[in-house]
């Protein structure tokens, strides 16, 4: 079974699921997985509108830790979600279990009170639903919200690789241990596997150990990925013609990334609705490859006449530098003046490359035999020199040799170059120009 069905089940299945059973109180669970990979849109699209079934509904709040500063700024977060919103859950059963010191009132005039052990303005509140603090003790809502806490409710941690590094970790996970310790609720962590370095990297192995009960993964294919992006927006459903093709396409990149799927999604959209062209499969296709690698390396592939008797065009790889697009390409213009001999010898060895570290290799290789068969210098450093220099343009180069653009290429007439770089153009600007005459 794929992983994300797999996941989805373990965690919310009506009769077993991990987070329903009240024997899993005060755990923590961590969900890690790739950068990109989808971890947050998973846990949105799949898991909490299962947590949010009326028949099972349980309580459950999602806080991001991007920008945050400070553990008192989490704290008083936290509370404010579940203080917000536990009118909208009916709870299981009612409790008296209270934390002893957890919450107190600190005047019948303020409208602050002490939770976690900070202070919490209640008039930061979005409803601002209440005026008084007697108000407050009249509706009982700071009694709900204790349990609502201790019936089970479900706090998300996510963005940990976007906290400020003024948090200091092992404070961190003291207050997510102290949070599922003192309620009787569980915590789910979502993170990069790889999202720490460093002492940080120590300092996360060492607490990971004492405070996360349960680890899980999260691996999908690029379909199952595909699937959760494209059939979570209403929007999409106007490309489903041509579903197939965007996804069949994706994966030949192989890359996993819903960042990356969304953007091309969203451009496709605007494209496929707004312009009057240059919506057959083979421009399709283009759109979505030149996209990526857009995202990816930050250069635009434009197609050209190559020779104006032929009628030739040329969807821009015989290292014709001039016609993509970079970065800085006065400066990128003076490198290859001046290294054109390199440059000549450096596209051959492309078509052999799969990425930058293969790519070095045949240099070396290829440069060595090159100075034993004749008197040739061995220009291995130079290359090499210029590929360190210049790595997202060597691999856009890579990309475009591997992928085959070559082969989007039908009519090689003026009409179908225009339409390259109309999508080129869109992909690099933002803007889509519709032509005078359309």
């Amino acid at each position: 079974m794929a992983n994300q069905k797999v996941l989805e089940e373990y965690l919310v299945d009506k009769e077993n699921g991990y987070l329903r059973k009240s024997d899993n109180n005060r755990k923590v669970i961590m969900l890690s997985g790739k950068w990109g990979s989808g971890k947050t849109h998973f846990w949105q699209k799949k898991i909490v509108p299962k947590l949010n079934e009326e028949d099972t509904k349980i309580p459950n709040h999602y806080v991001s830790l991007y920008g945050k500063t400070s553990i008192d700024e989490i704290k008083n977060e936290v509370f404010l979600k579940v203080f917000e919103s536990v009118d909208s859950f009916e709870l299981k059963e009612k409790t008296n279990k209270l934390v002893k010191n957890t919450t107190k009132l600190v005047s019948s005039v303020s409208k602050t009170i002490t939770v976690f052990g900070v202070n919490v303005d209640l008039t930061k509140v979005s409803d601002k639903p209440f005026d008084k603090l007697d108000e407050i003790l009249e509706n009982k809502k700071l009694e709900k919200t204790q349990e609502h806490l201790n019936n089970g409710a479900i706090i998300c941690f996510d963005d940990f690789e976007r906290k400020s590094k003024e948090i200091n970790l092992n404070d961190l996970f003291g207050f997510i241990t102290q949070l599922s310790l003192n309620f009787e609720c569980k915590i789910v962590i979502i993170l990069n596997d790889d999202v720490f370095e460093g002492k940080e990297k120590d300092i996360f192995s060492n607490v990971k150990e004492k405070t996360v009960s349960k680890y899980l993964y999260y691996k999908p294919s690029i379909k199952e990925l595909f699937a959760l992006i494209f059939d979570s927006e209403e929007k999409y459903k106007d490309l489903e013609k041509h579903r197939e093709l965007i996804v069949n396409t994706i994966e030949e990149t192989q890359e996993l990334n819903a960042r990356i799927y969304i953007q091309v999604l969203d451009n496709l959209l605007e494209w496929v609705e707004k312009s009057d062209i240059g919506k057959s499969e083979n421009f399709i296709k283009y759109f979505i490859l030149v996209n990526i690698n857009f995202i990816l390396n930050h250069h635009i592939f434009y197609a050209y006449i190559k020779d104006e008797n032929i009628k030739g065009i040329q969807a821009n790889l015989e290292l014709d530098y001039s016609k993509i697009v970079g970065n800085n390409p006065d400066e990128l213009s003076f490198s290859i003046n001046s290294n054109i001999s390199l440059i000549d010898r450096l596209s051959s060895y492309i078509n052999e490359a799969d990425n930058i570290v293969n790519l070095k290799n045949i240099v070396a290789i290829k440069e060595r035999e090159r100075n034993k068969k004749a008197d040739y210098a061995d220009n291995s450093a130079e290359i090499q020199d210029f590929i360190e220099n210049y790595k997202r343009l060597v691999k856009s180069f890579i990309y475009f040799k591997k992928l085959d653009f070559d082969s989007l290429i039908e009519s090689k007439n003026e009409a179908e170059c225009e339409i390259f770089n109309k999508i080129s153009n869109f992909i690099e600007t933002g803007i889509l120009i519709k032509d005078e005459n359309n």
